[in-house]
């Protein structure tokens, strides 16, 4: 294994020599992170057939098993060897994203790896090292959020951030990660990101249906119509700061009207909160900064959902044709794609 990380690191280093120090840094710990972790993989049948292993351990990594099993019968995803092997975390997340955005534009910053695909955060393996970044963004005035990551599509086996917030997420996390290996379009996180929450949710919905849960189904349908309320809040924040923003007011003035949006977000984010104990989840995430940057991640993730979720009903809610008609949009332009899924639902 460390042959192998060897042979990794120089490849980095030498790609990545004319960069600077900084991306060879940055490079490094990628590449160093990802390669740790999987020197730490186990079979997932070793541990559910050897009887001295943690008895909830075993329950939930059978669980997941079955979950794999149905990603793919039942909904269409990759069988391969992904999520067939184990990792135990040493903390509470796999990774830890950076993400970034000008004060006054909620265009969230692209970075570029090794020309190959560009993506609006960068993953660090380590807090420290993602939060040291992070502030040396905001140290040159841009805004910036820092989010734990329990899971990612380039790491096939399971770890155990997936394992240890109940079924419905570990559930959400493989379905959410396969779809990503379904279908991925380079430089376009939020068109990939948006098909596998919808991918996601509509996986939820449909392996709680299929295993008679009824009563769950209720309850998570109605989560769903609650956590998509909440994101049209934070959406509906974003426009209006886009507006500000394009906006001729002094800077000043524009500074100030965009703390007094923040200022409503969280009035009215506390108004729902209320009515609704299940919004009482994204109380921490509120107290954040609730920036540029953070509000950018909900567009990245949640912008294109409902349109996704239109497509799939027009592909009369079968996911091999909704599959076959989301790679033919992807084969569109960025503008395309955008105008397609939101025009357009004809499968």
């Amino acid at each position: 294994m460390m042959k192998k990380l060897g042979r990794w690191l120089t490849l980095v280093v030498l790609v990545n020599f004319c960069t600077g120090c900084s991306t060879i840094g940055f490079y490094y710990q990628s590449t160093a992170g990802h390669l740790a972790l999987l020197s730490k993989s186990e079979p997932i049948s070793d541990i559910v057939n050897d009887s001295t292993r943690d008895k909830k351990l075993i329950e939930q990594l059978i669980l997941a098993q079955q979950l794999r099993t149905f990603a793919s019968t039942d909904l269409g995803l990759p069988e391969n060897q992904s999520y067939h092997s184990y990792i135990q975390l040493d903390r509470q997340y796999v990774a830890w994203h950076v993400f970034a955005a000008p004060e006054f534009s909620v265009t969230l910053q692209k970075w570029c790896f090794l020309a190959i695909d560009c993506m609006q955060y960068r993953r660090y393996f380590n807090e420290n090292e993602a939060r040291a970044f992070a502030a040396k963004l905001a140290a040159s005035g841009q805004d910036v959020y820092v989010a734990g990551v329990p899971a990612y599509s380039t790491l096939a086996p399971l770890v155990s951030s997936m394992l240890n917030r109940g079924e419905i997420a570990t559930a959400s996390y493989i379905f959410h990660e396969l779809a990503h290996q379904q279908l991925y379009v380079n430089s376009d996180s939020t068109f990939n990101e948006s098909f596998a929450t919808a991918v996601e949710e509509l996986g939820v919905h449909r392996w709680l249906q299929h295993q008679g849960r009824l009563e769950e189904l209720s309850r998570y349908e109605s989560w769903r119509t609650q956590k998509t309320a909440f994101a049209n809040l934070i959406l509906g924040t974003r426009r209006k700061l886009h507006e500000l923003y394009e906006s001729s007011l002094p800077i000043e003035t524009m500074r100030g009207e965009k703390l007094k949006l923040v200022r409503i977000l969280r009035q009215r984010y506390e108004n729902m909160s209320q009515s609704s104990s299940s919004l009482q989840r994204y109380k921490k995430w509120m107290s954040g900064p609730l920036n540029n940057a953070q509000l950018g991640v909900i567009a990245v993730y949640r912008d294109q959902v409902p349109n996704f979720k239109k497509l799939f009903v027009a592909c009369d809610s079968d996911f091999e044709k909704f599959y076959l008609r989301a790679e033919e949009i992807s084969m569109l332009s960025a503008k395309e794609r955008k105008s397609v899924l939101e025009v357009s639902q004809e499968c």
